[in-house]
Parts: C-alpha cells; structure tokens; sequence
C-alpha cells in the first residue's frame, strides 16, 4: 500500500502546549492494516492464541467507524506539499480556511459552515481555550503530528467544554527513548522557519526529558493588487511575521500514576499590522505569554475497570497594540495629520497596550467499564479568565477609561453511557451535559457616560446529543447522530479583549439542535491497500447566534446576539490505493446556510434578508490528489514521492444578496500545490521541495484582503535516534 507518511518519527513539541515526552511504544499500524494482516502473522508465529480476535484497526480507523460525524487525517496524508496546519485542515472535507495574508496573518476556520468560537480545538485532547490567543494549532509543526481529527457536529465526551459547530483534536507523535530531530524550510517571501527537539528516557528511573522550540520569520512582502484602489498594484512593505517558542517537560512513568507529567511553554510575537485601504508604517501588534501544564493518568484508579485522566494548565500572558504615529500616508505618498492629536494610523485614536490575561483551564474525566457492553463516563470542565486591559494612551484619547478588569468563569459536566451490542456490529454513545458561567466586569451605559457600572451576570443551561452506528456489513455501516446542546460565549464574547472588542456580559448562549445520517465504505484491496468512501447529509438550526457588530464607541467592537441560521448540506470522501504505487482521494462539500429569523431582532417587522443565504461562508468546495511513491529509486535506503493536491471554492458574496446586480464577492478559486520529497540514510536526512499555488493565481477569502502568489519552499530535516 502506498503510505502518505513523513520520512521520520518526531518528537511532538507542543502535546497541550507543550514538549510532551510520551511513554515509548511500537509504531502505529498504518489505517490498511486489518483482521487479515494480523491472522496471518500470528499463524506464521510459534504460539497460537484461540478465542482471541484481534482487529487490527488503528486509533485513526476506529474513529472513522464510529458513529460520530469525524474526518481524520493520519501521518501519511500530512507530508508533502502541506507547510502549516491550516494547509492540512483546508483539505479535510466540509472545512474551509479563511486567511487574511501570509504567514502569521488572522484566519477563520469553519467546519460546515459554523465557525470561529464555536468551534473547539484541542491538542492531545487538551483545550487550548484563551490560550489559543498565544499559541495555536497552526503553530505546531507539522513533522509532530499524527493524526489530526476534524469532529463534525458533535465533539467527544471526554474532551469537556461546550464547543458547538465541531472540534479539531490534534494528536502528537510518541518518540524512542533517545531522539534529537531538526528542520529548517526557507521559502519565498523571505520566509524561513527552524525547529528542533531533542528527547532522552532514563529508564531505571522511568523519567522522561525533553526540550524544543521553533523560530518563525516572514516578510510577507509579497506583490498584490488593490481592487478598492483602482486595481493598484503594490508589495506589501509592513507585514513581517516573528514568533519563537520555546517548551519542555518531564514525566514520571514508574510512580502510582501510570503517567505524571509537568510541561512548559514560553512564546513571544512581534507582528507588524498591514495596511489595506492605507498605508500602515509604524503599528505593530505584540504577545507573549507563560504555560505550565500538569498531567496525571491511571487506568486503574483504586477500583478494577476506572480510568482516571486529569489535566491543568496555567497561562500568564501580556499583550496589545502599539500605534502612534503622527503621520498617515496612503498608496500614492500623500500624508496627513493622524485623526487624533496624540497619533494612530490605523484607527481614529492611538493605542499602546498592556494587557494582562490570567488563564485557568482543569478536565476530569472518568470513564468506568462496567463489562464488555457497558460504560460510563464523567466529565467535569472548567476555564476562568481574568482580564486586566491597560492602555493609558487610547484613554487619554477618549478622555475616559473604556475598558476595565473582567472575571468569567465557566463550568461544564457530562455523563456519558456507551453501549456495545451483538459482537460489535452496534454502538451507541448518549451523553448529557449542563453547562454554567459566571462572569463579572464593569461597562459604560452609554459613550456619554464615563463612569462605568458594574454588571454580574450567571447563568445555566442543559444539553444532550446521542450518536451511533450499524455495520450492515463486515465493510459498509450506516452512522446517525442527533443533538441538541448549548455553547457558552468565550471569554473574548463575555468580557472583551482589552483593546478593541468590549465586554458583553449580558450575552445568552448559542443553541443548536442539528443532525448527522452517512454510509461508510471501507474495503482492503491487494494484501494491505484499501478503498475507503463516506457520504453524509447533515442539518442543524442555531439560535441566539453570537455576531461580531460595532459597538457604541468608534473603532471599538462588541459581540451580540442576532437572529438564527439554518444549515443543510451534503458531503463526500474517497480514499484509495489505486496500485501500490498510486494513491488518490477527494472530497466535496455543499453546505446550505440560510437566515430563518422571520423578524428583525426586537420588532415584528419583517427580516428583509429571511431566507438568504449567509453570506461571507463559502458553500460549495472539493479537494483532490494523487501521491506516487518509490523506494530505492536513487539509489539504496532512498525513498521517494511526488504530491499533487488541488482545490476548489466557488464565488460567494460577501454580502446579503439583495440584488442580481450585486457585485460584492469573493471570487472562485482553483489552486495546485505540488510537492517532491527525498530521503536517505534510511529516512535519516530529508529534502522537500514544494510549490503552493503553483499556477500563481491571484487568490482572496476575504474582501480585499490579497493572499500571497506562488510559493516555492525548500526544507531540510535530519534525525538522530
């Protein structure tokens, strides 16, 4: 079978946030192997064990066949013409990302149509929660990754919290006992990023080290036209990207708990604002931030059949905006006085922020196996944010203070039931959950008010879903699930950010009742090739919907709730091992968004856009590609491969469409990333060479916001073990 996988293992730098050296074990059977791969090795073995069966199926493959909705993408399908995560996710399907630019620049994801908050993300089932604000998915590298999951609709039980729309799971590697691997990509845009990692096991002591990090650096000075201008053309000239991070840890295995484990990551970010409709020269955003995580797990947790998982992480982070340039100059060397006597030129005041943001997140989860067909799970999930925004210059621009100290904590619990029925052909997972938060913070009434009030807000709501799955046959099963559930506002929604979203304490939780039919496929082919298809048709009606609007002081935003959108749609996947030498897949997506709020918000006048499509969400999307591979081609203990992957986004409207002469839309596009990657020394020294956007089409996600041309990177990675 023709396997998708990186050249080397590598050790994960950041397992929830951080370096995570993990218990030592064998390597992973790829998703092909089955039943019949592990009969025959123990036939050809000299014990031969009866009343056993052993299935053979991997943690990627008994997810696809579970009855939730989920995409995985396995080590195999990671490599190649991919550079970050986001690469990876825009070619699951049903997920789109939306960038704003290059290299460190803003992006949305969205997962059949519901996006951004709603959406959980995890690593190692680990939420990243306020933390994402520092450190995010897109920032792990891709070499220590082994699977990601892409849970659609439903998230698992035993991740905790009250994502909505869906959750991405990203799962590091496990590494040998003795491991050091670095890489270093140069790329276009003066783009260049070097990560290391080096892994030692003492193992008289059971103890595990390991130490990391990665530097990041881009230009982002790439050429674009601006349409708002005229069609303008001109290079991005203050758009460059720096981040480091830098993590390790130390875990017990010989102890009480079957693991015991304490890790760190420290992380700084200097990122240069980009102007669009100006031309930005000075401002600058700035982060940095201080996890520490502590993990603890044992299967037998002082009675026969309960498994204990606990983890905790602390987050002290600082960051804000600094823009006080006097002078603002547009794209043709005009300049003028800034709005404000006291600078900015990017907005109508100056900033110079200070922010300080104390994160807490804890998960317990216990899961009891009652017998072979029964379990319970517990899950208790709690996240607390304390805000202090300090920025003495944007008050003294207002002449009042705008933002103030905020505290939200929130609390949700899930009891869960498994059922396994005749000899696995059925399963059932029913999971019911009550969600709570808290928050406190102070607010103006009015933007001719300076003096704030303060505002408490708690509140509660219950939530279920149930998900399950029939294998009509040994390759085909059909899948369902059904929920209706609550997603409590984040802390950016409740409490702001400090600079420029206020708080919005007063906000009611989102509600979604949505639903999940498919088929899925799976056939071996040829000893250890497959054929694997999934189709699936989904629904789901949100209320009390969370939208960013602007708010009562200019340049300055908040959440709130509007309206209620209805999603219906269809999706598909292929994945097959044409020969052994051939692989292929593709995917296609149509999601369906529709505003149902027959009113306008408030009043019983009628809602002038009831029934139009969302707008700003891509509905129709596919993704193929092909991989071929060939070991020994040049020469002995060489390996060999060559991507092509391609996608396609249909022209949607960035606004309501209110008129067929509407003309306000992001255009269609079809990209071609294609990808050569060698190794040697027994997959000890690697070379990639890849091309993104091959064809240099000019590319947007959002209105006016250029997204880089054809991107060409070299990458060389070498590992010691």
């Amino acid at each position: 079978m023709l396997q998708r996988k990186p050249a080397l293992l590598t050790l994960s730098l950041l397992a929830s946030l951080a370096m995570v050296a993990q218990t030592p074990q064998a390597v992973a059977p790829t998703a092909a192997n089955d039943s019949l791969n592990k009969q025959k090795q123990l036939t050809n073995g000299t014990v031969q064990l009866q009343e056993v069966v052993i299935t053979g199926r991997n943690e990627a493959r008994k997810l696809r066949e579970s009855g939730m909705p989920v995409s995985v993408m396995t080590a195999k399908e990671l490599q190649g013409t991919a550079s970050s995560m986001n690469d990876v996710l825009a070619r699951v399907a049903g997920v789109t990302i939306r960038n704003t630019g290059g290299v460190g620049s803003a992006s949305r994801l969205s997962v059949r149509g519901l996006e951004g908050k709603r959406l959980g993300l995890f690593i190692d089932e680990t939420a990243l929660g306020q933390i994402s604000n520092f450190i995010t998915l897109n920032d792990i590298p891709i070499d220590m990754i082994e699977r990601i999951e892409v849970y659609k609709g439903i998230v698992p039980y035993k991740f905790g919290g009250s994502a909505l729309g869906g959750a991405v799971n990203v799962v590091t590697k496990e590494y040998p006992p003795i491991y050091f691997d670095v890489s270093y990509e140069i790329g276009s845009f003066n783009t260049h990023n070097l990560s290391t990692v080096f892994k030692r096991t003492h193992a008289p002591s059971g103890l595990q080290f390991g130490i990391g990090g990665f530097l990041t650096y881009s230009a982002n000075n790439y050429r674009m036209t601006l349409h708002n201008l005229g069609d303008l053309r001109v290079r991005r000239n203050h758009d460059a990207y720096k981040k480091a991070v830098l993590g390790g840890s130390i875990k017990a295995t010989k102890w009480w708990f079957d693991e015991l484990e304490a890790e760190f990551t420290y992380s700084n970010t200097h990122q240069e604002l980009q102007g669009i409709d100006l031309d930005v020269r000075e401002a600058f955003s700035h982060s940095q931030s201080l996890t520490t995580i502590l993990k603890a797990k044992r299967e037998q947790f002082f009675i026969d059949g309960l498994a204990f998982d606990f983890d905790a992480a602390f987050n002290l982070g600082s960051y804000g905006v600094n823009d006080q340039a006097k002078l603002v100059y547009d794209w043709f060397g005009n300049s003028r006085p800034s709005l404000s006597p006291l600078g900015g030129e990017t907005g109508m005041h100056p900033y110079d922020g200070h922010n300080k943001s104390y994160d807490w997140t804890a998960k317990l989860n216990l899961n009891y196996t009652i017998n072979a067909h029964h379990s319970v799970n517990l899950n208790i999930y709690e996240n607390a944010t304390k805000l202090h925004p300090k920025d003495e210059l944007m008050d003294k621009a207002y002449g009042f203070r705008t933002q103030f100290d905020s505290y939200m904590n929130n609390i949700t619990m899930g009891l869960s039931y498994d059922l396994v029925l005749f000899n696995d052909r059925f399963q059932s997972a029913f999971t019911l959950r009550n969600y709570h938060y808290h928050s406190t913070t102070e607010q103006l009434p009015s933007m001719y008010v300076s003096t704030p009030e303060k505002v408490r807000v708690s509140k509660q709501a219950f939530g279920w879903n149930e998900s399950m799955r029939y294998r009509l046959t040994p390759q085909l099963m059909v899948k369902a699930s059904w929920s209706s559930e609550m997603r409590i506002p984040s802390n950016e929604e409740l409490i702001g950010n400090g600079y420029s979203i206020m708080p919005s304490p007063t906000l009611k939780p989102e509600h979604v009742v949505g639903g999940n039919l498919g088929l899925h496929y799976r056939k071996t082919l040829r000893e250890s090739d497959f054929l694997e298809v999934e189709v699936d048709g989904f629904y789901s009606h949100l209320t009390d919907m969370i939208r960013y609007t602007p708010s009562m002081l200019p340049t300055l935003a908040q959440y709130t709730n509007v309206g209620e959108t209805t999603t219906y749609g269809i999706e598909g996947e292929m994945k097959c091992d044409i020969l052994s030498w051939l692989y292929a897949y593709a995917n296609a997506s149509y999601q369906n968004l529709r505003d149902t709020q027959p009113f306008l918000i408030g009043s019983t006048a009628p809602n002038p856009t009831y029934h139009k499509r969302i707008p700003n969400i891509p509905y129709l999307l596919a993704n193929a590609g092909f991989e071929c591979h060939k070991a020994g081609l040049l020469g002995k203990h060489s390996n060999t491969r060559f991507l092509v992957d391609a996608s396609y986004i249909h022209q949607y409207f960035y606004d309501f469409e209110m008129t067929v002469f509407q003309n306000r839309k992001i255009p269609t596009s079809i990209t071609f990333d294609v990808g050569v990657e060698h190794s040697i020394m027994n997959q000890r020294l690697t070379f990639t060479l890849k091309m993104k956007n091959a064809l240099n089409r000019e590319m947007v996600s959002e209105l006016n916001r250029p997204l880089p041309g054809r991107y060409v990177a070299l990458k060389v990675r070498y590992l010691l073990r």
